[in-house]
């Protein structure tokens, strides 16, 4: 099972979960902010207490945008929940992911535009492969019987509650020009320790490819239109069959 049927924790594990998977490797007593990439005490989480500088936990698919309820698998998904200055996730809200704005005030790296958020540069490749993670995990709901709908990117400023999140057009473009790092690649391993499924996009770049339809030697990702695809699940089945054969069709749901 690559994707789907993972080990659920409660929120309040999500802590120590997240104290490993997002350790800072100069200092394990401390973890990586994933915009700022300040290393911050693990220790010095968001307790309420008015503490700006402290952690605490980004929802990287908002989880306005279709899951705002713990007891939904979504909310608690590791692979795309990662620390965060406190003042910093503030700042990026509920909003979009697209190119542009005016510097964060305490993020320099990060734009601020109208209802879009532009992470630096040096994780653009992993915010876009914990999207696509959420796209084709949540298909359609996925297993979740906690009741997280279909998850769904798109290319446009998307609004809560509807479970869309943008753009997609960006999220592709970002995963072209930013790679799968080896320091991705380890927080995967550490995720699967603890939930026991992987994010697809990283161990299988070229699936993002065969999904949305396009190539990443293309200056500006060309995506399918609608008429051209019926769908993200019905392009993971093609992915799975043309690589493994016709058989793992019938195995899909397990993912």
């Amino acid at each position: 099972k690559i994707i789907r049927g993972h080990h659920r924790y409660s929120y309040s594990c999500v802590w120590a979960a997240l104290a490993e998977t997002d350790a800072d490797e100069e200092n394990p007593d401390n973890v990586i902010a994933i915009y700022t990439q300040r290393s911050i005490p693990r220790l010095r989480r968001d307790c309420g207490k008015g503490d700006e500088d402290a952690w605490n936990r980004e929802h990287i698919w908002a989880k306005s945008h279709g899951f705002p309820r713990d007891r939904q698998h979504a909310y608690t998904d590791i692979h795309h929940l990662r620390p965060a200055d406190k003042s910093v996730n503030s700042d990026r809200s509920n909003y979009d992911f697209q190119t542009g704005g005016t510097p964060n005030r305490e993020c320099s790296k990060c734009m601020e535009g109208n209802n879009t958020w532009e992470p630096p540069d040096a994780v653009k490749g992993e915010v876009a492969r914990m999207t696509f993670y959420m796209a084709v995990r949540y298909e359609e709901g996925g297993d979740d019987s906690g009741g997280t709908p279909n998850l769904e990117l798109v290319d446009r400023i998307t609004t809560k509650p509807e479970p869309y999140l943008g753009y997609l057009t960006t999220m592709l473009e970002w995963h072209c020009k930013y790679p799968v790092s080896d320091k991705e690649r380890r927080r995967n391993d550490k995720v699967y320790s603890w939930q026991g499924n992987r994010n697809f996009a990283i161990d299988h770049p070229e699936f993002v490819e065969s999904i949305w339809n396009f190539e990443c030697v293309q200056e500006t990702p060309k995506i399918a239109s609608e008429a051209e695809t019926t769908g993200i699940f019905s392009a993971i089945s093609r992915v799975f069959a043309n690589l493994f054969g016709r058989e793992v069709t019938k195995q899909i749901e397990e993912l």
